[in-house]
């Protein structure tokens, strides 16, 4: 009897400290798995405020450029090094031993679907990927929503409006302006995947009726007139392959860079990884005052008109 009882406490025993084992086990799983996240979370958060700082860095460089060459009437520039490019190359920089890379793009570069000739749009919707047939009809479609804009005179000399150029009658009063990129998505005809390859050269604040092909990404560089996709990718590469600003002739198209005054409004996109998986991109599109303001308790720097943050891609 005393044998069976001292059996049965030791299979006790041996239950309870396989069920303590496990316990263990599993606080010891859950904690790595609260840590690691913990990690991540806080890794995420470093990069993601590392690259807000890189688009605060940017500005500033900007700012005293502009502040520079406004003041001076132009007379001075800050070195090479501090002088960020507007067609969309980055420069990096370590910020808290956070490796961050910035770009600037000017958005006279890219394509105002508010203002663009419909030449323009019909080029940009065909670059991107569009048979001719519906690139006629999304440029009809955004004519339709944002109204009538002053065109290139044509081949009489005479202007024509970008409604009448492409055989488009609006009611007085019955079109509506885009007020942010995003509504492009609504206009009929268009898809998450073509507005996704559309969106990086698209802009409502330029004005222009075409892009300056100094600062234009590469489908906002077909739409220059003159050019297609194909003669686009060899000016983009010509002018990537030397500094910002060199003076480039004899392109492809007839197309001559390095001479244009950059804008007001400008995007910034900042890009940071710490290298253990901490990842964030920051892009924010910035107007900039055309005259250099005195410093004051109520100077307006700069007016943020756009910003977007999230994980990188």
């Amino acid at each position: 009897m005393n044998n069976r009882q001292q059996g049965i406490a030791l299979l006790v025993v041996l239950w309870a400290c396989t069920l303590l084992a496990i316990l263990v086990g599993g606080f010891a799983g859950i904690a790595r798995v609260e840590a690691l996240q913990t990690r991540f979370t806080l890794g995420q958060q470093r990069a993601r405020y590392a690259a807000e700082a890189g688009i605060v860095r940017a500005i500033a460089v900007v700012q005293a450029r502009r502040r520079q060459a406004l003041l001076a009437d132009m007379g001075g520039t800050p070195s090479q090094a501090d002088i960020l490019p507007g067609d969309g190359r980055s420069l990096a920089f370590e910020f808290d031993r956070v490796h961050v890379s910035v770009g600037m793009l000017d958005e006279t570069g890219k394509v105002d679907i508010n203002g663009a000739e419909p030449r323009a749009l019909k080029a940009l919707f065909v670059a991107a990927g569009c048979p001719v047939g519906r690139a006629d009809e999304l440029t009809r479609r955004v004519l339709e929503r944002r109204g009538p804009t002053m065109e290139a005179p044509a081949d009489d000399g005479v202007p024509q409006t970008s409604a009448s150029a492409a055989g488009v009658s609006i009611p007085d009063g019955k079109y509506t302006p885009f007020v942010a990129i995003e509504e492009l998505q609504g206009v009929p005809g268009m898809d998450p995947d073509l507005y996704g390859r559309l969106e990086p050269a698209i802009t409502i604040w330029s004005g222009q009726a075409a892009p300056q092909p100094d600062f234009a990404p590469l489908l906002a560089m077909a739409a220059v007139r003159g050019l297609d996709l194909r003669t686009a990718q060899d000016v983009v590469r010509a002018r990537d392959s030397v500094p910002p600003g060199t003076p480039l002739t004899h392109l492809p198209g007839g197309i001559a860079l390095g001479g244009a005054l950059p804008g007001n409004t400008i995007t910034f996109r900042a890009d940071a990884d710490d290298g253990h998986g901490g990842r964030a991109t920051v892009e924010a599109t910035v107007r900039f005052p055309f005259a250099a303001p005195e410093r004051g308790p109520h100077e307006t720097l700069y007016t943020v008109l756009r910003w977007r943050d999230g994980p990188a891609s």
